[in-house]
């Protein structure tokens, strides 16, 4: 099978970033053995000053960790085209293509991270990465594009997104095709790991991105959908961190009414309080409401749901 010039650029990338962080790693290792072995400073044995060994030595990682950046960069452009307009390439290689760069990248910030120490800012580690730089080789309106993408360029470093890097994510010229996209890609990543801020990426990136009001498609709400698939297909596992006037703001056709099973206590609060919804002069849906939180046999949904209407009511009356 022919393998595309591209795709042969990348696997010496691939080669070479592997050698080079596995001399990094061997030589941090050297370096602390015990008293009486050879070191890098001690040993008498000649160093290569030539081939691939000698031209890692001393290598800058902060720099060799921008120039793999970068490979994968063009990688994600040229693979995307490969997906979609090569069907002489078998799926399976161009996943394994795939697999082989996202471990090249953790290996590249486990290396990266392990010189730096864990004072390194995750600012610092998103720059150095060039997180948002690939997006410019691509097309934003290319769902295909924008997986890869999160794959190789945004997932591995998903735990260092911070409140700045996500609303310049969120004020990124997504496509909703892109942005759902995106969404599918973030929520399943977010299933394999843990300690990540949800609320923050939801304040940051999805409101900010779904509130932009000079998007070419606002709120991705032009395509007429019920308010469960709109909340489905841009919020997703987010939705729960949203306040119903966010939700109106972001579609100013979503209807509360329509998801009232899939609502917190405190938006079921906030709904029966809504002056727009008409539900508090509706006293069958106002017991409806209150006889579903007691039945969910959990305590502490009744005393949310009353803490937020007691809140709600305050403000309204200042």
């Amino acid at each position: 099978m022919e393998v595309p010039k591209s795709s042969v650029h990348i696997l010496l990338l691939l080669v070479v970033g592997i050698a080079c962080i596995s001399s990094f790693t061997s030589t941090t290792s050297n370096t602390t053995q015990g008293q009486g072995l050879p070191t890098p400073q001690s040993s008498t044995a000649s160093t290569p000053t030539n081939g691939l060994h000698g031209s890692c030595q001393g290598v800058n990682l902060p720099d060799a960790t921008r120039s793999i950046s970068t490979g994968v960069d063009v990688f994600v452009r040229d693979l995307t085209c490969k997906w979609k307009g090569n069907a002489s390439l078998p799926e399976e290689f161009l996943i394994e293509m795939e697999q082989n760069i996202r471990r090249l990248v953790d290996s590249s910030l486990k290396a990266y991270l392990n010189q730096q120490g864990s004072s390194e800012s995750s600012a610092n580690v998103l720059e150095i990465f060039g997180t948002l730089d690939g997006l410019n080789l691509g097309n934003y309106s290319d769902p295909a594009f924008i997986r890869l993408w999160f794959s190789l360029k945004m997932a591995p470093l998903l735990p260092y997104a911070g409140e700045s890097f996500l609303v310049q994510l969120g004020n990124q010229n997504f496509s909703c095709s892109s942005y759902q996209e995106l969404m599918k890609s973030v929520t399943k990543e977010l299933q394999t790991i843990q300690g990540i801020d949800r609320k923050l990426i939801y304040s940051n990136f999805i409101k900010v991105c779904l509130s932009r009001k000079n998007s070419p498609e606002p709120g991705c709400a032009e395509i007429r959908t019920g308010s469960e698939e709109w909340l489905q297909r841009n919020i997703g596992v987010f939705f729960l961190f949203a306040t119903l006037q966010e939700l109106k703001e972001m579609n100013k056709n979503f209807s509360a009414i329509e998801v009232v099973d899939k609502l917190s206590p405190q938006q079921k609060a906030e709904l029966i309080l809504d002056p727009d919804s008409g539900a508090l002069e509706d006293a069958n849906f106002v017991r409806e409401v209150l006889a579903n939180l007691k039945l969910s046999g959990r305590d502490e949904q009744l005393s949310q749901f009353f803490q937020t209407f007691v809140q709600i009511s305050q403000q309204v009356n200042h």
